[in-house]
C-alpha cells in the first residue's frame, strides 16, 4: 500500500513530463486552410473531374475550433510542420488534399500506439511572396478509444472515404519535402543553389531526381539511388552536396547562370509509396543600362536637334521607353512626346537586348528651360529609370536681324529705282514727235 502511494506521484510526474514533451513537440497553432478534392461523376469522362474546395483547419496542440470546417488535428511526431509557418496569416497559403498511393501498400514505420490507416493527405504550406514552400504527407490515425475506431476496419478497404464538412481527423506527419527558393530571380553569371530538403520520420530508402524544363526543352540533371548509395546521372555544370544528401539536403548548385538556364526545375524525392515534389522557377533579370548622351543642350532658335535614349543589356525582352517634356520646376504636368521613333530590339551575344528611341524637334523660344525626360520601365526595376536633358534656347541676336533687314531694304530700293529708270526711258521713247 505504501509502495502504491509512493509510486503514484512518480507516475503522475512521468505523465506530466510526457505531456510537456508532447506540447513542446506539437506547439499550439491554428492554420486556416482549404481542403481541395476532385469529385468523380458520370460526366467525368467528358468534362473531367470536378474540383471542390471546403474550409478546413490544421490544428496542433490543445486548440479547438467551433467553426463549421473540417479539422485536421496534428498528433505528436518527430517532424514539425509548424516550423515552416512563422509567418503572418495574410502571407501564408495552406492547401490540404487527399494523396492516393494507387494501391501500393508499403509498410511504413508508425510512431505511437494509435491505430493507423492507409489514408494519406498532403498539406502544402507556401509563402505567398515566394519565400518558401513545404509539402507534408500526413497519415490518418485512430486512437484506440475513438468512436470511429469501431468503423475503422469497415473503411479500411475504401481508398477515399467520405469526409463530412465538420469531421475531425487525427493525422500524423510522416514525411516533408520543402524548398526555400520556389522562385529565384537572378542576374547573369551568378552561382545559384536550388534548395530542396526532405525529412522522413524513420530511416528508409529513397530516390532523388532533378529535372529541367523550359519552352519544350527537357533534360535530367541528377538522379540518386539511395538504396545503393549511387549517383546514376549528373549533368555537366550541376553540383550536388553528396556529404549531406542522406541527412536531408537534396539541393543542387548551378555555376555561372546563363540565359539558357532559365526555366522550371523539379526536385523529386521518392520514399515508397510517397512522391514528394517541389517545383522551382529560375528567372533571369538584367536591368537596362540607360544613357542619353547629353545632360544639357544650348541651342539657337530655329536650330534642329535629335535627342536619343539608349537602353541596353536588359532581359527579358519587354521594355517600355517614353519621352516626356517637362516645363520649369514641376509647376506643370509633363507631356508625353508622340513623335518618338524606336529601333528594333538588338540581341547581344549573352542573350540580353538593346533598343534606341529618339525624336527630332526644331528649337523655339517655348523650348527654353524645358527638360526632356527619357523614362524606362522594365520588370527587373522596382521603379523606372529616368535620364534628363535640360534645354536652353537663345533667340536670334537683334543686330543681326537689323542688318539683315537693312540689306533687304537696300536691295529692294535699288531694284525699285532701277525699275523706275527703265520705265521712264521706255516712256520717253514711246512719246510721239510733234512733227
Amino acid at each position: 500500500m505504501h509502495l502504491k502511494i509512493f509510486l503514484w506521484p512518480l507516475s503522475m510526474l512521468a505523465t506530466a513530463i510526457v505531456q510537456a514533451q508532447n506540447r513542446h513537440t506539437v506547439p499550439s497553432r491554428k492554420l486556416e486552410c482549404m481542403f481541395v478534392e476532385e469529385k468523380q461523376s458520370e460526366e467525368t469522362q467528358i468534362f473531367g473531374p470536378t474540383t471542390t474546395k471546403r474550409k478546413a483547419f490544421l490544428l496542433s496542440g490543445d486548440l479547438n475550433v467551433n467553426e463549421k470546417a473540417i479539422i485536421f488535428k496534428l498528433q505528436a511526431s518527430s517532424l514539425d510542420v509548424i516550423q515552416y509557418v512563422d509567418e503572418k496569416p495574410e502571407n501564408l497559403g495552406c492547401e490540404i488534399s487527399r494523396y492516393s498511393t494507387h494501391g501500393i501498400h508499403v509498410p511504413w514505420t508508425h510512431q505511437g500506439k494509435d491505430t493507423i490507416t492507409d489514408v494519406w493527405f498532403t498539406v502544402t504550406l507556401r509563402n505567398l511572396k515566394s519565400s518558401f514552400t513545404a509539402t507534408s504527407f500526413m497519415r490518418k490515425i485512430e486512437a484506440p478509444d475513438s468512436q470511429q475506431a469501431e468503423n475503422n476496419e469497415a473503411k479500411a478497404d475504401q481508398e477515399d472515404p467520405a469526409i463530412g464538412d465538420t469531421d475531425t481527423l487525427l493525422v500524423q506527419v510522416s514525411y516533408v519535402v520543402h524548398t526555400s527558393t520556389p522562385l529565384i530571380q537572378t542576374k547573369l553569371k551568378q552561382d545559384l543553389v536550388l534548395d530542396c530538403g526532405y525529412k522522413i520520420d524513420h530511416s528508409t530508402d529513397f530516390n532523388i531526381d532533378w529535372r529541367y524544363q523550359h519552352k519544350g526543352t527537357k533534360k535530367k540533371l541528377f538522379s540518386y539511388n539511395g538504396r545503393h548509395e549511387r549517383v546514376e546521372h549528373l549533368e555537366k555544370g550541376v553540383e550536388v552536396f553528396m556529404d549531406q544528401i542522406r541527412t536531408g539536403n537534396a539541393s543542387i548548385r548551378i555555376r555561372s547562370i546563363d540565359i539558357q538556364d532559365e526555366g522550371s526545375y523539379t526536385c523529386s524525392v521518392y520514399v515508397p509509396p510517397l512522391f514528394g515534389i517541389q517545383t522551382l522557377e529560375v528567372e533571369v533579370m538584367e536591368s537596362p543600362i540607360v544613357s542619353v548622351g547629353h545632360d544639357s543642350l544650348s541651342l539657337k532658335e530655329g536650330e534642329e536637334q535629335k535627342l536619343a535614349c539608349e537602353s541596353g543589356r536588359y532581359y527579358p525582352l519587354d521594355v517600355t521607353v517614353k519621352w516626356l517634356r517637362q516645363q520649369g520646376e514641376g509647376h506643370m504636368l509633363p507631356v508625353y512626346m508622340t513623335n518618338v521613333i524606336f529601333s528594333t530590339h538588338r540581341r547581344n551575344k549573352d542573350g540580353t537586348y538593346n533598343i534606341t528611341s529618339f525624336f527630332r524637334f526644331t528649337a523655339s523660344l517655348t523650348d527654353n528651360d524645358v527638360t526632356y525626360v527619357c523614362r524606362v520601365e522594365h520588370i527587373s526595376l522596382a521603379k523606372p529609370i529616368k535620364r534628363y536633358i535640360h534645354v536652353k534656347v537663345e533667340a536670334q541676336p537683334q543686330i543681326l536681324l537689323f542688318v539683315l533687314g537693312s540689306i533687304a531694304i537696300l536691295v529692294l530700293g535699288f531694284f525699285l529705282v532701277t525699275l523706275l529708270i527703265q520705265i521712264t526711258k521706255v516712256t520717253e521713247r514711246n512719246k510721239k514727235k510733234p512733227y
